[in-house]
């Protein structure tokens, strides 16, 4: 196990920092000279100790994780079940554990969690009750599921998936405290709690996390450093302890190495009041956050185009009237154009045609430079408080958000999502490297930040809204924040 010592690191760390843009240092300028001898003695040990295929497998199985692997075996069980407890025909086998899968994806059975968070068996249960009971309740209500199979699928279902995952963490604590199936992880702090975390990741080698190095916090400051210590070690998860975090921007340096694909927990400070059953995990005594891979840069979004396209599809049929209703005051207000076509940033940062039913008079956009000086907003948003550009009908509009019901044809045509960051009436190239990761999803009609105040939220609350839900994306999180916009539309936060 290596371990780099605050004053060593240090050292080094400020020649690298001082060094010309551009220059990455290499990783022995990040790290304690020692012997190469002892460097490669203590990798090898490692990887003696690192995952294998089958524990990964094991280890995606029994945490829930989005894997092939798990939704293979829970088909399988369910199938099984189904069958045991008399759902006929035969054949009915295949779709009801498809359904049971396909709700429990819906509502967060799987996920993508970390091994200390899933220690044991009772996390699960309560995951699992919810799909099952939704599925054998809707079978029953349509009459396509017998009352014998619909009261005993629960209770069969539950403790056959539960029993999956007993069999997997009896399997996978066996094998960890054989010293496999363990993930290489690097502990970030200092002082008497970073040889605390150390010492409990090795004497409970059950969660799933052996300790290869101690890192001072001071190293996230070097031009991805991090980056070259996770290579340098092979480590696939990190332990932050931010002790003194007000010394140190961490989020900020952590942001600059944003596409590792590796997991975070956080131990908090206050460690004492964070250990509360359910809050967060714990080992040994000590608290662990679950961040997950909060720096990946998502790339994959199962699920979310079907779900735009079927519900935008349903809402343009049942919304006709309300169409017609707001075309015909548009029309017969001042006579001018019913709908408003205006130029924002799509997806990649391809700009697109935003569909709009026209609140403001004919022209508006030309008026904006008069305007200027009244803007209250900040970064690339123009907000004006009682906006003169805007039509009597507009504001009633705008009020009951209906001007922004023709962007369900954007969504069908794939051009936006129901749900996502708001796109943005500017240049694409306006938006910083960082912030520009919003672009990387479709944008949305409504999103984290209509929920949590809309207009009346600063530009860097809104996209630190916007990043916070695509690096947390689930199907589910889209379900849930379109249940949430119809409430916030009651009870607005907006200046206009």
């Amino acid at each position: 196990m290596d371990k780099v010592t605050a004053p060593d690191a240090v050292r080094p760390l400020k020649t690298a920092v001082a060094a010309p843009v551009g220059f990455i240092a290499p990783v022995d300028a990040l790290l304690p000279a020692q012997p190469r001898s002892t460097l490669r003695s203590s990798t090898q040990t490692g990887e003696r100790r690192s995952p294998t295929r089958l524990g990964e497998a094991l280890a995606d199985i029994h945490a829930s994780n989005r894997a092939l692997a798990t939704v293979a075996v829970d088909l399988a069980v369910l199938g099984a079940i189904c069958l045991w407890v008399g759902v006929v025909p035969l054949w009915t086998a295949a779709p009801w554990s498809l359904a049971v899968v396909l709700v429990g994806y819906l509502g967060g059975m799987y996920g993508d969690r970390d091994s200390i968070q899933t220690r044991g068996v009772l996390w699960y249960p309560g995951k699992a009750v919810l799909p099952v009971g939704v599925v054998a309740f809707g079978g029953l209500a349509t009459g396509l599921m017998p009352v014998h199979a619909a009261v005993w699928l629960v209770p069969s279902a539950v403790i056959a998936l539960c029993g999956v995952r007993l069999f997997t963490w009896l399997a996978l604590a066996w094998m960890r405290r054989q010293g496999r199936a363990l993930r290489r992880t690097l502990v970030i702090g200092s002082g008497p709690m970073a040889q605390t975390v150390m010492r409990k990741l090795a004497e409970f080698p059950e969660g799933g996390l052996v300790p290869v190095a101690t890192i001072p916090l001071e190293t996230l400051e070097s031009n991805r450093g991090l980056v070259h210590l996770l290579n340098h070690h092979a480590a696939r998860h990190i332990v932050l302890i931010p002790t003194h975090s007000d010394d140190i921007d961490l989020a900020g340096h952590l942001q600059r190495n944003r596409g590792l694909d590796v997991r975070f927990s956080l131990v908090p400070p206050l460690g004492d009041l964070f250990l509360h059953p359910g809050r967060v995990s714990e080992l040994g005594g000590v608290p662990f956050i679950p961040l997950g891979r909060v720096l990946r840069t998502r790339t994959s979004f199962p699920g979310k185009r079907a779900l735009d396209l079927g519900a935008a599809l349903l809402l343009l049929l049942l919304l006709l009237p309300v169409f017609a209703a707001a075309a015909l005051a548009i029309k017969h207000d001042d006579g001018g154009p019913v709908f408003f076509r205006q130029r924002r940033v799509g997806k990649g940062g391809e700009p697109f045609g935003m569909l709009k039913f026209r609140s403001m008079v004919v022209g508006a956009d030309r008026m904006k430079t008069e305007l200027l000086d009244r803007n209250f907003s900040d970064g690339l948003l123009f907000r004006v408080a009682d906006d003169p550009r805007i039509t009597k009908v507009g504001r009633v509009l705008r009020r009951l958000s209906v001007d922004e019901l023709p962007q369900l044809w954007n969504v069908v045509r794939g051009q936006m999502s129901l749900v996502g960051p708001r796109p943005l009436p500017v240049d694409p190239d306006a938006f910083s490297t960082g912030d520009s990761e919003r672009h990387t999803v479709l944008p949305g009609i409504t999103g984290y930040w209509q929920i949590s105040g809309g207009n009346g939220l600063a530009y860097q609350e809104m996209i630190t809204l916007d990043l916070a839900y695509i690096r947390n994306w689930s199907l589910w999180l889209d379900v849930r924040l379109l249940l949430r916009t119809v409430p916030a539309l009651v009870h607005r936060h907006d200046p206009c």
